[in-house]
């Protein structure tokens, strides 16, 4: 379709670029009668899609008269009352040797008619009948508009009540509030406020420890104290790098590349220095600055990781225009909350970006590379032939306008911009980014951290300060908070601290009828909104009240869906561009393809479900009954209270819990395994090729099931089971067996290779069985691969196909490779089943759960433990 309007543009340009302007004629009553009822229907239906007033393609507008006599790009498609110099005309033919409009079909015969009829009487349009107005016209002027006007230092308000304000945030709060006659909320409780305060700054639940020291010390800076101790914790970093990651599209992975190496190997080396700069409260300007330009703004060697924000975006099928272009919208988007790469095909239709400042930016990044040879993967250096930027019409890199030079944006910079004269410019650009004479950065970063501290933010659109965003709910609040990160020398640590000594942040959560009426949204912050823990928190929380924990600080990436599950922060989290479990997706992750400004929060039964169900979720459950005190069942119900709730159990709670634990009549918990496959061990005998036994191999390393921790095992030897492969056993006594299950009547066939790969040693032997008797086929290796490929083998429901492999004849160098896939289908033909052993390896499944792991799940899925407040 793109390719259609190009010719199109490129048809055009045989009228050459005159500007046609006329005067609509007056238009009689009979001839706009048969423009609303033959000629408006027509360009409604067939080409408003493409040339309306939301979207021009090659530059052409049909919705007014005055724009087809404008024309598009290359000039008029049409000349009122001249037929044979009208283009539009000629398009509409479907002559095969030309542009064909509309694409898909040509027009009817009656509706050319009509058409030519039009034409020829003038092309009459209702004078009455206005475009739909432009952004200027519709009065957004953005020299005008909030966003772009310097930021200014306001003098909190003088209130005749000053009880209740702490500073100057509450001040600004309060103010609204009585202009609405409106009163703040009481100040929350202790336990809400260690548990809010914990949850916002470290992402992790309290112990009853910390919340009886809280309620004890009477101290007047005892609240201080504690928001001191959480922001010098190392789990701080932790907590506000998983912000920053959404921000910065963070993946382990490149999106779909073909057949190129998906991941980024080194990405975890980003996340990593985020979460240290954020311990360390670097700057933000300076944060900023060393994530587009360390290789130039410091010599620290280190920072060189920092610039992943740049490199660790989707690889568009290494795309070098889209590659670009999410530099472009990360940067802009995501620092300054305007959004530039909307000028990539056109000038911005509502902010002052046109095309040529999109293409002065793109000039920048493509003078940049990230070279093979660098200290750092992540790293991005100046190429020594700088790229001369000029305007892609319409986005095409093969349509050439004029050229632009490197420079910054003029929304910004007004009439006083130069063009960059160091290198690439990108450390011009990051500094004019990172300027306290920006009117955008801090507003930008004040905004998204008042908005991860208080539920909402006081721009409602974090990534869009544009024209078409909402104002600012509390403008002199916003611009006070960006004032203070940057007279605080862009401490983020300070202004934190700020927001969370305010009594705003301490308000209690509850709603009152009369705030339900007047506040229903709290744009005011009549009270503190109440939050559901994200998908990190609520993970991290069930680690921590299980004492499961892994508190290490950095390292690389772990995969949280796969047995055994990690024990790690869920920041240290895999992130596959291109399969994004569906966990994540459940619990409203954001999506790492592009910048997400903030998350969806999502209330489905997927949720529900998933923590019914989860093996993850169980096993937490297990491990906090099993530290559970042994004896009076009264003490073991507080400290389960204790260690998931912060509480003691009420006294009905205490009642509830006592007499289902003491009942006989429970029934386990037993979660849906979906598994197909088991790993084991049995014996072979020789001749007849049967399985005698088979028996579970004991231990899971983490990839690997054997006989125990180390290979070769006391008991078992050296038996051993991978994703695609293993190791034979000491004996015939011992072969290992992989296993399959028949879920019904049908039959399968089987795509597999055993492999023995070294000269040393004699090899192995490979037999596949069914139901450990009806051999089907036998298979001996040594230093070769083998198709051990079947088709079209009858199987009954029940039934279990074996992979069984033994040592042949002596026992040296007999591991192996056997990736196999089956292929099952029904026999009614209904159901079919490609199963690969490699992708549905797995560790153990769960177990069934007693009544005081049952209740402990419980706890785990209530509202309490899931929400902040």
């Amino acid at each position: 379709m793109y390719r259609i309007y190009l010719l199109f543009a490129a048809s055009l340009m045989c009228l050459g670029l005159r500007s046609v302007q006329a005067e609509a004629p007056p238009i009689t009553p009979e001839q706009e009668k048969f423009f609303e009822t033959k000629i408006r229907p027509v360009l409604v239906n067939s080409c408003y899609e493409c040339h309306g007033p939301k979207k021009q393609q090659a530059g052409l507008r049909v919705d007014h008269r005055q724009f087809l006599i404008k024309g598009g790009d290359t000039g008029t498609v049409l000349t009122p009352g001249k037929l044979g110099e009208s283009r539009l005309w000629a398009v509409l033919q479907h002559d095969p040797l030309d542009t064909q409009m509309p694409p898909d079909s040509k027009l009817a015969d009656s509706v050319l008619a009509d058409l030519k009829t039009w034409i020829e009487m003038g092309a009459p349009w209702p004078a009455s009948d206005l475009p739909e107005a432009t952004a200027s016209e519709h009065g957004l002027d953005w020299q005008s508009h909030w966003a772009y006007q310097p930021v200014t230092s306001p003098e909190p308000p003088k209130l005749t009540d000053s009880s209740w304000p702490v500073n100057a945030i509450d001040q600004f709060v309060l103010q609204k509030l009585q202009e609405n006659d409106l009163n703040p909320s009481e100040v929350a409780d202790r336990e809400t406020l260690l548990r809010r305060l914990k949850y916002d700054l470290l992402g992790l639940p309290p112990t009853i420890e910390e919340l009886q020291a809280f309620q004890n010390d009477t101290s007047s800076d005892a609240y201080a104290k504690l928001i001191d101790r959480y922001l010098a914790s190392p789990h701080f970093g932790e907590r506000w790098a998983r912000h920053w990651l959404d921000v910065s599209r963070y993946a382990d992975t490149k999106g779909y590349v073909f057949q190129e190496d998906r991941n980024y190997p080194d990405a975890w080396r980003y996340r990593e220095w985020v979460i240290n700069a954020l311990n360390q409260d670097l700057p933000y300007d300076q944060f900023i600055v060393r994530q587009i330009a360390a290789d130039q703004a410091s010599e620290n060697e280190n920072d060189l990781h920092a610039m992943g924000f740049l490199t660790l975006g989707r690889r568009f099928l290494n795309n070098s225009h889209d590659i670009i272009d999410d530099r472009i919208d990360v940067v802009t988007r995501g620092l300054m909350g305007l959004t530039v790469a909307c000028a990539r095909c056109h000038d911005h239709k509502y902010d002052p970006v046109p095309t040529a400042d999109y293409y002065s930016l793109y000039g920048v990044f493509a003078s940049s590379h990230e070279p093979k040879d660098a200290p750092s993967p992540l790293r991005m250096v100046d190429k020594e032939n700088l790229f001369q930027p000029v305007v892609f019409l319409r986005g095409s890199a093969g349509s050439r306008g004029e050229k632009v030079p490197r420079q910054f944006l003029k929304v910004i910079e007004r009439e006083e911009r130069e063009p960059f004269q160091n290198g690439s410019g990108r450390l011009e650009m990051a500094k004019k980014i990172a300027s306290n004479e920006n009117p955008l950065t801090a507003r930008v970063w004040a905004n998204r951290v008042w908005g991860y501290l208080i539920g909402h933010h006081l721009v409602r659109t974090p990534s869009d300060f544009g024209v078409r965003s909402d104002p600012p709910t509390h403008p002199e609040l916003l611009d006070w908070l960006a004032t203070s990160l940057m007279e605080d020398h862009w401490s983020t640590k300070n202004l934190i601290r700020k927001i969370v000594s305010s009594k705003t942040y301490q308000q209690a959560s509850g709603v009152t009828p009369e705030i339900a009426e007047q506040d229903p949204e709290n744009m005011l912050i009549s009270h503190m909104n109440r939050r559901r823990v994200d998908f990190e928190t609520l993970r991290d929380s069930m680690l921590a009240v299980s004492k499961q924990l892994d508190a290490t600080l950095g390292g690389q990436s772990v995969k949280i869906t796969e047995q055994p599950y990690p024990k790690r922060r869920t920041v240290y989290a895999f992130i596959d561009r291109q399969n994004l479990p569906g966990l994540f997706r459940t619990f409203d992750f954001a999506g790492p393809d592009t910048h997400s400004p903030q998350r969806f929060e999502t209330n489905v039964p997927q949720q529900a479900l998933f923590l019914l169900n989860s093996p993850f979720v169980m096993e937490q459950a297990e491990a906090i009954q099993q530290k559970l005190p042994k004896g009076e069942i009264s003490n073991g119900i507080r400290e389960l209270y204790h260690r998931v709730l912060q509480r003691d159990p009420s006294h009905n709670e205490l009642q509830i819990a006592s007499a289902y634990l003491e009942s006989s009549d429970f029934q386990p918990v037993i979660v849906n395994d979906e598994r197909r496959w088991e790993y084991g061990y049995g014996y072979v005998t020789p001749e007849a090729g049967m399985l005698v036994s088979f028996t579970p191999l004991p231990h899971f390393t983490g990839t690997a099931w054997q006989g125990g921790a180390k290979l070769p095992d006391a008991k078992l030897g050296w038996a051993m089971l991978s994703n695609n492969g293993g190791h034979v056993g000491n004996d015939l006594m011992h072969a290992v067996v992989r296993r399959w299950m028949v879920p019904a009547d049908g039959k399968v066939a089987i795509k597999a290779r055993l492999k023995h790969l070294t000269d040393q040693g004699d090899g192995v032997r490979g037999r596949i069985l069914i139901s450990g008797k009806d051999q089907q086929g036998v298979w001996e290796v040594h230093n070769r691969e083998q198709s051990t490929n079947l088709q079209n083998v009858r199987v009954s429901a029940g039934q279990t196909i074996e992979f069984v492999t033994d040592l042949k004849g002596t026992l040296s160098h007999d591991s192996f490779q056997w990736p196999a896939e089956i292929i099952f289908t029904k026999t009614d033909g209904n159901g079919r089943i490609s199963s690969v052993a490699e992708k549905e390896f797995s560790g153990p499944g769960p177990t069934s759960l007693d009544p005081w792991s049952q209740l402990a799940q419980v706890l785990l899925l209530s509202n309490e433990f899931q929400f902040i407040d």
